[in-house]
């Protein structure tokens, strides 16, 4: 493994993730839309790149916090899949493909039974080919934790799976998440207190 080291003018994790966001290319990427009733009654929506063909190897992404089908990780992964001619879907979260969900039930990182259900409602009824999974960022951890309680029978459900930014310790991640927050950004208007 290559050890990862930040070009000089972008030192910090805050300002790395901050960049792309702001600044990478954002392809242009057609989806369709078809929702999902999920078995204790709400929805998922997903975003489909192209769904013509079920032989093709499909890829399925988790997004991060707050992410979507919009974000520009998806939209250049979507994008990437065009070339090749493999299909690709972004799953979303519920909350987060722009509609309002009917039970007040929010996703999570540790949600590993609904990334299952997906993943295996995809490979039944979706694809006659390879699927692969990716995750980003609290999708990345939502979908580690499933391949680490599914183990060996996840072979059976996808090909390959890849966690990109992962925050493999939450506790630590909602600390520098909320040290940022508090330090960086003023709550009502006020200076936080200095620790």
């Amino acid at each position: 493994m290559v050890p990862y080291h930040a070009p000089p003018w972008l030192p910090g994790g805050h300002l790395q993730t901050i960049y792309p966001a702001l600044a990478a290319p954002r392809p242009r990427v057609n989806y369709r839309r078809e929702r999902w009733d999920t078995p204790d009654g709400d929805f998922i929506d997903l975003d489909w790149l192209d769904d013509r063909d079920s032989a093709k190897p499909l890829v399925a992404l988790f997004h991060g916090l707050e992410g979507g089908s919009r974000s520009h990780y998806a939209r250049a992964l979507m994008a990437a899949l065009r070339n090749p001619g493999w299909r690709g879907v972004v799953i979303h979260f519920r909350g987060c493909s722009g509609e309002i969900n009917r039970l007040r039930r929010a996703y999570h990182s540790g949600d590993s039974a609904e990334i299952g259900w997906i993943l295996r409602r995809l490979k039944q009824q979706r694809t006659a080919g390879d699927c692969f999974a990716a995750g980003v960022s609290l999708g990345g951890n939502a979908l580690l934790k499933w391949l680490g309680e599914s183990g060996a029978a996840a072979a059976e459900v996808v090909a390959a799976a890849a966690a990109i930014s992962a925050p493999v310790d939450l506790t630590a991640a909602g600390n520098a998440l909320d040290f940022f927050a508090r330090r960086r950004v003023h709550q009502d208007g006020q200076q936080p207190a200095q620790s």
